[in-house]
């Protein structure tokens, strides 16, 4: 960036936007990785679940019993 050759207020006032402008931003990306995280678990829990239904429909044969 090249040098700033404004008034010092002018300066000041630069900063502050600038700074409003980050933490305005940062809010937003915490906001979808708090949603992104939210959907990652869900995610996560349906993998889950489903892992449980196949080893459940997978151990029921043997219950029955196998004939050798």
């Amino acid at each position: 960036m090249a040098g700033f050759r404004g008034t010092d207020e002018q300066l000041d006032r630069e900063i502050a936007a600038i700074e409003g402008i980050a933490r305005v931003r940062v809010r937003r990306v915490a906001a979808e990785l708090h949603e992104l995280d939210r959907d990652l678990r869900e995610l996560k829990r349906e993998r889950a679940r489903r892992r449980a239904q196949v080893a459940e429909t997978t151990g029921a044969p043997s219950e029955v019993g196998e004939t050798a």
